[in-house]
């Protein structure tokens, strides 16, 4: 069983709490001690979160209380006695903990309503189709203000002239840097959510159909866009072709054998030759093996305006298209399956999967960061900067960043609560970021780029550090995380290995309890069940003859499975076996069971008798780890004695009531 799901199984049973910090809803109940188990007391709060967490039940007796508190002191006791042992202390431990805890914090180092909203921002742009055409001017991200502006004025002269009159296609061949644009214009075909990075995407949505975008700046450069046209998503579609390759440069022989091929193949359609059998001939290979089958696609995904329109204007699955000439040569087209946008529920797991690889995410990371900057009562704005550079150079010949006083050195450089970060940290930030820095910038300028994202880090690396403090919730899963880490380090090491490799206790105790481990009343042949009576009388037939079951399962289950056998040593409660027959030697008659009919073919009848050691083994092994748990639990009850606050523990029925 996978280790992780182990664990859980383990701590969620019974999750205790470190109710160190605030938020806290049993905070004002922290003072009354429901109990006290060894040295540890456990407060009315932690117990009633706990016992909510696992309680689903509205009305709860003092009977079931009292139970649940006994498993729950037990529990308590077990993690009791690994933290005395200092299992949490380990060096493995530690680190797979570690290793929980990172992938815990995610959640919480996000904003999620920031997310949320991209998600269904996203799902509605999936619902149309944009077509637009685009122009860029590339300017690298860290480009200088001054170059940054020169291309900025360039783009904003192309939007006149094209607002003007003049042809977007046409500037966009003459000064786009997108290679693509010398043959298309910039068109960029059909696309939705997902297809461009999101500023792109955010800008074509925001405009007009026919209107030319004002200019905007993606990770490549400054772009303008006009958007052609907008129409409802057509889904995705999924079709088979047989291809007829034409090159640009066919000769006119070639170009009149690939119309013969053509004509041939439609001839052989239209006399009732399957389409799967015609792909054969297609001159696309990498489909022919699978009938034709392409992978399926959405709008903007094929290389063809013309193919994909015509996959799409299949109606119905099985339709065939007639041929179509594209850039590659002549197709046929038969629609395998059509399917629209899904609803929102079933993709949304993938659009946060999307959000979370795209574009996007940083908009979510700069809502987060306004969060933590407002939680910490900070400003973007650090009054230290000056004083920094005032204190700091650049040495060219050995490439990296220095300060001229070395008192300077742990001057306070950024405060977050109760993390100071000193000049030194940020001066080890800029060497560790040499590689990004253009070397055309000035000193201010770099480092007021390069703080931006000091800060960020230092926000992010705080808040992660600090989250089981601040955040009461995370506080509580990652406990949940660490006693079932700890109860599996626990019980495989001192129960469930303790058990496997003790063969002389496993010995003992097998001698002690031979009378569990016996075989019970059993038969050894075959049965076979039907819902349809003939076929149970055609396999009684057959055994008679003494033809073997997988002669007799090869003819009647050659179209469809109409028969089910089991054969071997079949207990006579077996689940195959209809029940309270009086089982004898030789073929049994017809035997009807509710809505099965049964035969069974007995070939001899075994009486109880005791398992062998190692016939037992298996449950022999599950049954001595829970003696040895069972006694382990009483020397724990004997070592942490416990002490239960009854009139506050009887207030957990009430607070559940209510």
């Amino acid at each position: 069983m996978n280790r992780i799901i182990i664990l859980l199984a383990l701590a969620l049973s019974f999750t205790t709490g470190n109710y160190a910090t605030a938020s806290n809803p049993a905070d004002d109940k922290s003072d009354d001690v429901v109990m006290s188990v060894g040295p540890e007391n456990v407060p009315l709060g932690e117990f009633e979160t706990i016992f909510r967490k696992n309680n689903t039940e509205n009305e709860v007796n003092q009977e079931y209380l009292d139970e649940y508190a006994d498993l729950f002191i037990d529990f308590k006791r077990k993690v009791l006695y690994a933290q005395e042992n200092q299992m949490d202390t380990s060096a493995s431990f530690k680190k797979e903990l570690a290793g929980y805890r990172t992938q815990l914090s995610r959640p919480y180092l996000t904003d999620q309503a920031a997310e949320d909203e991209l998600i269904e921002e996203a799902y509605e742009r999936m619902q149309y189709e944009l077509r637009a055409s685009h122009i860029l001017l590339n300017v690298a991200e860290n480009a200088s203000p001054a170059d940054t502006l020169k291309v900025y004025n360039e783009i904003k002269n192309l939007r006149s002239r094209i607002l003007k009159g003049e042809d977007f296609a046409t500037i966009a061949k003459s000064f786009s840097n997108d290679p693509s644009a010398k043959t298309n214009g910039g068109d960029l075909g059909y696309f939705s959510a997902f297809r461009m990075v999101y500023p792109f995407e955010t800008t074509a949505y925001n405009t007009a159909v026919g209107d030319v975008s004002q200019p905007f700046r993606t990770q490549f450069g400054y772009h303008i866009l006009k958007v052609v046209d907008k129409r409802p998503n057509r889904g995705e579609v999924k079709v088979a072709h047989i291809m007829i390759e034409e090159r640009d440069d066919a000769t006119p022989e070639e170009i009149k054998g690939n119309q013969e091929k053509l004509n041939q193949l439609l001839e052989s359609l239209n006399n009732g030759s399957s389409f799967e059998d015609m792909t054969k001939f297609s001159d696309d290979k990498s489909s022919s093996v699978r009938n034709g089958e392409l992978k399926p696609f959405k709008s903007g995904q094929i290389n063809s305006t013309k193919f994909e329109n015509t996959a799409f204007s299949l109606k119905k699955i099985g339709d065939i298209s007639d041929p179509i000439q594209t850039q590659f040569g002549w197709h046929i087209l038969k629609l395998i399956k059509k399917t629209p946008v899904p609803d929102f529920n079933k993709i949304k797991q993938d659009l946060e999967n999307k959000v979370g690889k795209d574009s996007r995410s940083k908009l979510v990371r700069s809502k987060m960061i306004d969060k933590l900057l407002s939680e910490y009562n900070l400003s973007e704005k650090n009054p230290n900067l000056v004083l920094f550079q005032s204190n700091v150079f650049f040495d060219d010949s050995n490439k990296y960043w220095d300060i001229i006083n070395e008192i300077n050195n742990t001057k306070i450089f950024l405060q977050i609560k109760d993390r100071s970060y000193t000049f030194r940290d940020f001066i080890d930030f800029l060497n560790r970021n040499n590689k990004s820095i253009n070397k055309k910038w000035n000193k201010q300028f770099i480092i007021n780029y390069q703080y931006k994202f000091f800060l960020e880090q230092s926000l992010f690396q705080y808040k992660k550090e600090n989250l089981e403090y601040e955040n009461q919730d995370f506080a509580n899963i990652l406990n949940e995380y660490r006693e079932g880490l700890l109860l599996f380090e626990l019980m495989q090491d001192k129960i469930w290995e303790g058990a496997k490799n003790d063969s002389i206790g496993l010995q003992e105790f097998y001698n002690t309890n031979k009378q569990n481990y016996v075989w019970p009343d059993r038969i050894v042949g075959s049965v076979a069940r039907s819902t349809d009576a003939k076929y149970i009388k055609k396999v009684r037939k057959y055994w008679a003859k003494n033809q073997s079951n997988q002669i007799i399962d090869e003819t009647l289950n050659k179209e469809q499975q109409n028969v089910i056998f089991s054969s071997g040593e079949l207990e006579l409660e077996h689940s195959a076996l209809p029940k309270g027959i009086k089982f004898e030697t030789g073929i049994s008659k017809v035997i009807k069971e509710n809505a099965n009919y049964y035969v069974v073919n007995v070939k001899a009848l075994k009486p109880t008798t005791p398992k062998t050691f190692e016939e037992a083994k298996g449950q022999l092994v599950a049954d001595y780890q829970i003696a040895l748990e069972s006694e382990w639990i009483k020397e724990l009850r004997t070592k942490f004695k416990v002490d239960i606050n009854q009139d506050v523990l009887a207030k957990v029925n009430a607070l559940i009531s209510n």
